[in-house]
């Protein structure tokens, strides 16, 4: 009896301790960072998390989010500066290097966009967003080649890139 006592004490704590975005619906509109039509809930979701002193440990996730939909939005100012910020607080985010070269690409600075598309692949090699990323960046410079190869590696990856 007492060690199923102490079991079910672990799981309570276990439980209790699950970060917030796990079951907050707050957490889930700021997770939609690819929908046009809600990008507005989204953001305000994520800023109503930005607010929230108890999701501190979460801001970088949240920014990270934040940054994307700014960038559905076309913002490219304020998500390059969302993703900067999430970048200094957990420098080695896939997620968040892929889109920070994503708004490299938009602003046609091939260059940038390609350095961090590598770093992302650094961390994640086998990240199919952000090769077939690199390789758009690539056909842009004008090395076809390079970017047709990223593109194939993606799709190998995940068939349904670029849909």
């Amino acid at each position: 009896m007492r060690l199923s006592v102490c079991g079910m004490l672990v799981f309570v704590a276990l439980t209790l301790s699950t970060p917030a975005f796990c079951l907050s619906p707050k957490w889930e509109q700021c997770q939609d960072v690819n929908n046009e039509a809600t990008a507005d809930r989204s953001l305000a979701a994520c800023n109503r998390i930005l607010n929230d002193h108890r999701e501190t440990p979460n801001y970088a996730m949240a920014l990270r989010n934040r940054c994307g939909i700014q960038y559905t939005k076309g913002n490219y100012d304020c998500a390059l500066a969302d993703c900067n910020q999430a970048l200094t607080m957990e420098p080695r985010s896939a997620i968040g290097l892929n889109r920070r070269g994503l708004i490299f690409y938009m602003r046609q600075d091939n260059e940038r966009a390609i350095t961090d598309f590598n770093a992302a692949l650094r961390l994640d090699p086998n990240m199919a967003n952000a090769l077939d990323n690199r390789g758009l960046a690539e056909q842009a410079k004008g090395d076809t080649e390079a970017g047709d190869a990223d593109i194939a590696r993606a799709k190998k990856i995940n068939p349904d890139i670029g849909q």
